[in-house]
């Protein structure tokens, strides 16, 4: 049966489809490329590259080097140029149809399986640690991927038949939950599900006190989980009974959605106090990470550039027909993105990447523009494309650094700013026309009649949102008139450029580069414009060295946007955005009311209802910039089956869960 691949970080080995032969380039062979291969870069930047040997350069071998000299930072505003359009961009109405993920339950060769397949590779985070209770950490640095090796008690559902666009909850170690009363949550558990075979645990059974341990550490002041149990007051086990009950303070609606995060799987109690079995030395002189779960993999061998995992064979689940054990997969491996290893620790081009599409190293790939979905047709004319909506909150923003005093303490200046960015002119110029001005907040759960889940799938379009997002530059002027700036007294906006780093959580420099032009172009002499470059900071954690690009301190306007990492509940983008005791440039009596009100609401059409009221009122004091929030782009080779993307996991990383149900069919 043939090995799977996917794609979005390569391990230190790449395979093709046949279980354990290294694919070996033939010498003089040029692999096919992408559209994307030569990124559009300014002139100026081009002639930088060029003369430079700093970081990024390429010496005489080829291999990329790191830089080791000091950071050298200026103050000196940056040029602002307008990205061009590029030559791909394409209706997004259309595409989101066409790519729809109803189309996937159709995907030819299904009727076939499931069926066992050998091995997984796919591209993705190398976890730097693999446990849930590092109090530093969340889902972030490979996080996500603890699903694949514990449990937890509830999940989002995937797989080709699932609705990609709304989070639908299950039980993982929950075998069914009940709300019996607004402040309790009750949990049964399975009773067959097993710790791995290894000191101390032994393969005994899990028990309802071991669920009960993990969630009272999640409890504890520092922990990444805390804020989403903030409300819980105790936790009561029974173990006889294989049932867990959360007592709250007040009702949360939000809280069954905020325990399907990544996150907030169930550890083995003897890691709570001391995690470090499943995690790095610092120095990484160590013995690698050995977390013991009751997930659908076992970890085989993790470095800080890749792992791999073996199937479980005491894994508790089933298929949905009961026939066969889950997961289907034997093995699965992934890793950073790395294509020289181990002579460099560089990311790799997307030429790079490309070039293990085109040879087949792996059967899945996020794409990057609609150019290369056209190209990987002519590579695998049968292949699966799936386009998905956005992710909600994981937009880009741009965020006020004072609101409370000085010039953007005025609502009308920031009305005026918002009504000079033409976020239609971004989803095309920047994404391709594959994205959807963003407003912040969730859509999907706003009731709508005419969709058969009742609640809206897609994101609003600009007349929908209305007000300062409607792009209207000819209002936009009088309002700054009118609040005292002129040709004579132009109003002075120092914004932030971004973080250049590719692992960048911020907005897109790119986006940032197209706003301040924006600007410049319509608002003519009433602004000044300048876009000032990040300062680049040196810092070591736990042995490893990596460089923090922070705004200069005078900036105006902060370029952070895209968190929450995951968002299956609106609270998240909320009370957790929005309520002044989170966000302190948000001081609004009303909006915190609201906010309140929501995450107690367990009705979900009045909290429906709700959810509205905070999206108005958000808009119509606009504490920050909301741009727009691109759609995900995915495709898999024909015979590959339950592996794609949804609302919530645009990248395959984000929802490790769907692996335990992935298969494929011999070739």
């Amino acid at each position: 049966v043939g090995a799977l691949a996917l794609a979005g970080c390569s391990g230190p080995e790449t395979y093709n489809t046949r279980e354990g032969d290294r694919v070996e380039e033939e010498e003089g062979t040029v692999p096919a490329t992408s559209p994307l291969a030569v990124s559009a870069r300014e002139p100026e930047q081009e002639e930088a590259d060029e003369s430079s040997g700093d970081d990024g350069s390429e010496d005489d071998e080829g291999e990329v080097t790191q830089v080791q000299n000091e950071v050298q930072n200026s103050a000196e505003p940056v040029a602002i140029i307008e990205p061009s359009m590029p030559d791909d961009v394409v209706d997004p109405l259309i595409w989101r149809e066409r790519y729809h993920w109803r189309e996937l339950a159709k995907s030819a060769g299904r009727d076939a399986g499931p069926v066992e397949t050998s091995s997984l590779s796919f591209h993705g985070p190398a976890p730097l640690h693999w446990t849930p209770f590092d109090a530093r950490r969340g889902i972030s640095n490979g996080g996500s991927l603890l699903p694949l090796v514990y449990s937890q008690l509830l999940v989002m559902s995937s797989g080709d038949s699932q609705d990609a666009h709304h989070g639908q909850i299950e039980g993982d170690l929950a075998q069914g939950w009940e709300i019996p009363e607004p402040t309790k949550i009750l949990f049964k558990l399975h009773g067959n599900v097993r710790w791995l075979d290894e000191e101390p645990l032994d393969g005994r059974l899990l028990t309802a006190s071991d669920v009960k341990i993990t969630h009272e550490a999640y409890l504890s002041p520092g922990r990444p989980q805390e804020r989403a149990y903030q409300t819980v007051e105790r936790i009561e086990a029974d173990d006889r009974e294989m049932t867990v009950s959360f007592h709250l303070r007040e009702a949360a609606s939000y809280l069954p959605a905020a325990m399907t995060d990544p996150g907030h799987v169930v550890g083995p109690p003897h890691h709570v106090d001391d995690p470090s079995e499943a995690m790095f030395s610092g120095d990484l002189s160590g013995p690698p990470p050995k977390p013991k779960g009751t997930g659908p993999f076992i970890l085989e061998y993790s470095t800080p550039v890749s792992w791999g995992a073996v199937r479980n064979p005491l894994y508790f689940k089933q298929d949905q027909a009961g026939a066969r054990q889950l997961p289907y997969l034997h093995r699965i491996r992934g890793g950073i993105l790395i294509s020289r290893f181990p002579q460099s620790t560089s990311l790799p081009s997307r030429e790079e990447i490309w070039a293990d599409w085109a040879a087949g190293r792996f059967d899945a790939l996020e794409l990057a523009a609609p150019s290369e979905l056209d190209a990987s047709r002519s590579l695998f004319p049968d292949l699966v494309a799936q386009v998905v909506a956005p992710s909600p909150g994981r937009g880009s923003v741009l965020t006020f650094a004072q609101t409370s005093s000085g010039r953007l303490a005025d609502a009308r200046v920031r009305q005026a700013l918002s009504m000079a960015i033409d976020r239609v002119d971004l989803t095309k110029r920047i994404h391709h026309g594959l994205a959807a001005p963003d407003c912040g907040h969730d859509w999907t759960h706003l009731a709508d009649e005419s969709n058969p889940a009742g609640f809206r799938e897609w994101p609003w379009a600009p007349e929908e949102l209305g007000g300062h997002f409607i792009f209207n530059p000819e209002e936009a002027q009088p309002l700054l008139s009118a609040a005292g700036y002129s040709t004579e007294m132009p109003l002075q906006i120092k914004i932030d450029q971004g973080d250049p780093s590719r692992f960048s959580l911020g907005t897109n420099t790119v986006e940032v580069a197209a706003v301040a032009h924006q600007w410049q172009k319509h608002l003519g002499s009433v602004a000044q414009v300048l876009l000032l470059p990040r300062n680049m900071q040196r810092h070591s954690e736990d042995g490893f060295e990596f460089t923090i690009a922070e705004p200069q301190e005078d900036a105006d306007i902060l370029a952070y946007g895209q968190l929450p990492k995951y968002a299956a509940d609106p609270d998240s983008l909320t009370y957790e955005r929005l309520h002044s005791s989170r966000n302190s440039l948000v001081q609004d009596a009303e909006l915190d009311k609201l906010c309140e009100q929501q995450r107690v609401e367990l009705d979900p059409v009045r909290r429906s209802e709700l959810l509205e009221q905070i999206r108005k009122r958000d808009i119509e004091l606009g504490w920050r910039l909301t741009l727009v929030n691109p759609y995900g782009l995915v495709a898999r080779r024909e015979g590959v089956f339950n592996v794609g993307a949804s609302y919530l996991a645009h990248s395959f990383d984000l929802n490790p869960k769907q692996f335990e149900q992935a298969w494929q069919l011999p070739e």
